[in-house]
């Protein structure tokens, strides 16, 4: 019985790759072949958070809003729809595959409140924005656009206008509030990125929470260009990033 003279190697970002960009342990004994190293995975990590975000801030000023309501039968067959949620859905999935790993590039910096932070802004996009674009798109909008179903559409702004699906959309944007603050919080008190970005995340849910009527072209980027701008100007930060250190390795 033999034992190893040599510790574990730790696999954390900053040991994963070597002084070309590759994993330093590619050609050792049972590792795997091809997998992306950090610097890939960083770099479109931050690719997804640029073009999330802009999507995102796209399809919010492009939602069409009628009379106030951007979710009545109107508006639902306004000239964007349902191209503009359609944006905005895309734009989230982006958003939600860029936060890993904007996380494990902010890691050393945000602290425990920073890495809950990005949790919840997670666990409220789920639950919220994805769940509530997907029944807009897959949904309200064929419901809306059929003469026969249309009146299926509540009132109330809500689309199903039923008390559970008006709750589960209360609770991820409480969530994601709560969240965006707790992260925008950790990003500005330790410096971890310009002050300004750490402001606009901390505010990113703060439009909704006003009483201001909805205007069609104004409320939309109003309520989504905060969390847009923010993580979108994260991803160009990783970007250039992982350009100085591959100027380093050269």
């Amino acid at each position: 019985m033999t034992t190893s003279l040599h510790p574990q190697h730790p696999t954390t970002p900053d040991t994963m790759s070597g002084p070309h960009g590759r994993s330093s342990d590619t050609h050792a004994p049972g590792s795997r072949v091809g997998r992306p190293d950090w610097p890939v995975i960083r770099r479109l990590s931050a690719v997804s958070l640029i073009l999330g975000g802009a999507l995102c801030v796209a399809g919010g000023t492009l939602h069409p809003i009628v009379d106030g309501k951007g979710h009545s039968v109107e508006a639902l067959q306004g000239a964007t729809a349902p191209w503009a949620q359609i944006l905005l859905a895309v734009g989230t999935i982006l958003v939600l595959l860029g936060l890993p790993g904007m996380y494990v590039w902010l890691r050393p910096r945000i602290g425990i409140a920073g890495f809950v932070g990005i949790v919840l802004y997670f666990v409220g996009n789920v639950v919220t924005s994805t769940a509530h674009l997907a029944v807009e798109i897959f949904v309200a909008y064929p419901f809306a656009n059929d003469p026969t179903t249309a009146h299926l559409i509540a009132d109330d702004d809500s689309m199903l206008g039923t008390p559970e699906f008006i709750a589960i959309n209360a609770f991820g944007a409480v969530v994601m509030l709560v969240g965006l603050a707790l992260l925008g919080s950790s990003l500005i008190r330790n410096r971890a990125v310009p002050i300004w970005i750490g402001v606009l995340i901390t505010i990113g849910m703060v439009g909704f929470l006003l009483p201001l009527p909805a205007v069609a072209g104004i409320s939309g980027f109003f309520w989504e260009a905060p969390r847009g701008i923010g993580v979108a100007a994260i991803g160009v930060l990783m970007l250039r990033a992982a350009s100085a250190a591959r100027a380093d390795r050269t």
